[in-house]
């Protein structure tokens, strides 16, 4: 078992062991006298503070990007910091609910370490606000909360919270420590800490920044305080408004130790023994952690659903999950195998049935994505008539990474991968076409404005793009597929049956069958404006057909042809030039 396994396994036992405690101490009929007897205006009250809060630290969050030259809009991250409630509660992982916002927002504005940066100020500065306020509570209320272990506690925090004070800015300590570690993955580390580092305090000289959002912290602590109360004479509780403010920033220190997993049974602990030595009973006080759990919950659900919609994989990104392992059967290729279909690669990943199929059809194991493409295929795709054309509309775009209005689906459309496809207006596609975007996340199909896609046409990518420019007519039956690209420019005609391929398959090697050898690309196919391609036309891999260009019925395009040229034959060659009149 690896030391990250047994961090997170006992960090579960933690969680358990303080969860079974609490429930062993209360009294169980209490605990449900209590909940049961609950005023329910305060408990829809405390319900109502909780985007309260996180409305106020999403203008934090946003305040400290200005600062940094990053524009981000406060409704955008609202939703991200919901983000963060479903990793932390929802989706209790060694991946935080910081990190995720943080890498969500570094990709979306291509500023990585600002991003990190600003999460990282954003709770720093809630952090020295909550350590300010927690000890002087503490003190304030040592003889009635007097324990070791909450001593402990506090003792642990502050220093924690010097410490890092030390390490994050100081700025010749890091860049010390980078320049006596040896080169390699070590030293790597340290010059990224030290960006990181650069990053937070480039943040120096916004003095109305920093003022801001130390000044937006005790806000949100006051906030906090009235939730707590709020809480508690939802159980009708006779807390004060005094005793709440002296025990929630304890409360919030003992719930920061990274000691259980999403703050699980330490929470409840923190309620319970606060509650109880303040003589209000251990029941109430987890109650209110229950209440406060139910709410967080509420929130990371809403959360998880905004997130399906970002299309990011954390499991790749940062490590929850390694390269899937694939299984090769006795009659094939041992070593190395370069799988000719998208479709018999993921069959044979190690992967329960639902993740092959979300898969192959989605492209990952998103449940509310594969949910919505379920329904979409079961009460849409097959509906005949103008019921069918309107439902279609609605449910596709749904799915779509974006749709123009007024495109028109037939029935019976295949879509494999709609995450990473983009119909532009008045677009038709028409019946049993199918448009897959099958790859990395770099793969993609767009139609531009107006195109046409005649039945039965296939297009499909394999960690590639196919861009069709606006006013295009692909006739039916056609196919186009790439590894690499295909593009189109404008008005574009390509009659029935014809076949573009933006890659071939490798076969120089005599030992490994040829669907085993790979890819061989020479840059796609481009196909300029204005060009039209007679029946059963066939363009290969590396070919350029220049603008308002003329290929003759069954031709066969190996090279590339010139603007205004008329082509035939197999392989093509030029015949004449529209520009001569010939």
């Amino acid at each position: 078992m690896t030391k990250k396994s047994l961090n997170i396994l006992f960090r579960w036992l933690i969680s358990i062991a303080l969860i079974a405690y609490v429930f062993y101490k209360v009294d169980i009929n209490r605990l449900w006298q209590t909940i049961t007897q609950a005023d329910w205006f305060y408990f829809g009250l405390s319900i109502a503070l909780t985007p309260v809060l996180i409305f106020l630290s999403s203008w934090k969050w946003q305040v400290i990007l200005r600062a940094q030259g990053i524009r981000a809009s406060g409704w955008k991250l609202f939703w991200l910091y919901m983000v963060g409630y479903f990793f932390n509660t929802v989706l209790p992982t060694n991946v935080g609910g910081d990190v995720v916002r943080a890498y969500a927002l570094g990709k979306s504005t291509g500023e990585n370490a600002k991003a990190f940066a600003s999460v990282f100020i954003e709770r720093f500065t809630g952090l020295t606000a909550l350590i300010l306020v927690a000890v002087v509570a503490f003190f304030a209320a040592v003889r009635s909360l007097w324990d070791f272990w909450l001593v402990i506690a506090m003792a642990v925090s502050v220093l924690g919270y010097l410490a890092l004070l030390v390490i994050v800015f100081n700025e010749r300590y890091l860049t010390w420590m980078a320049n006596k570690v040896p080169a390699g993955f070590v030293r790597k580390i340290f010059l990224k800490l030290k960006k990181f580092q650069d990053a937070i305090l480039s943040i120096r000289g916004h003095r109305s920044a920093i003022v801001f959002a130390m000044a937006n912290s005790f806000v949100f602590y006051l906030a906090a305080v009235v939730n707590v109360w709020v809480s508690a004479l939802a159980f009708r509780c006779p807390l004060s408004f005094i005793d709440a403010l002296i025990i929630t920033p304890i409360i919030m220190v003992i719930m920061m130790l990274p000691i259980s997993i999403g703050g699980i049974g330490l929470a409840e602990w923190a309620y319970f023994f606060t509650f109880d030595r303040l003589g209000f009973g251990g029941a109430v006080g987890l109650s209110v952690a229950l209440l406060m759990r139910i709410k967080a919950l509420a929130v990371g659900v809403l959360g998880g659903i905004y997130y399906s919609s970002l299309g990011i994989r954390m499991d790749q990104e940062v490590g929850m999950e390694k390269n899937p392992q694939r299984e090769i059967g006795t009659g094939d290729v041992a070593g190395e195998v370069k799988y000719f279909s998208g479709f018999e690669d993921v069959m044979r990943q190690k992967k329960s049935p639902l993740a092959k199929y979300a898969d192959i059809v989605i492209g990952r194991l998103d449940y509310w994505l594969l949910l919505k493409y379920e329904l979409v295929n079961l009460f849409c795709m097959p509906l005949p008539g103008m019921l069918g054309y309107a439902l279609r509309q609605i449910g596709f775009k749904s799915l779509l990474r974006g749709q123009g209005k007024g495109a028109v689906w037939g029935r019976n459309v295949t879509l494999r991968h709609p995450q990473k496809i983009k119909v532009g207006k008045r677009c038709v596609i028409e019946e049993y076409c199918s448009l897959s975007a099958q790859g990395d996340e770099n793969s993609g199909i767009t139609l531009g404005e107006e195109v046409l896609l005649g039945r039965s046409t296939v297009l499909g990518t394999r960690n590639g793009t196919v861009e069709i420019g606006d006013y295009s007519n692909i006739g039916a039956n056609c196919r186009i597929g790439t590894t690499t690209r295909v593009k189109f420019g404008k008005h574009v005609l390509l009659a029935a049956n014809c076949y573009i391929g933006g890659a071939q398959h490798k076969f120089d090697r005599l030992d490994v069958p040829i669907m085993r050898q790979g890819y061989d690309s020479k840059g796609g196919v481009v196909i300029e404006d204005d060009v039209w391609l007679g029946a059963g036309v066939m363009v290969l891999d590396g070919v350029t057909i220049g603008t308002g260009s003329v290929i003759g019925a069954a031709a066969v395009v190996t090279k590339d042809i010139p603007a205004y040229s008329i082509a035939i034959g197999i392989p093509a060659k030029v015949v004449g030039s529209r520009k001569d009149g010939k």
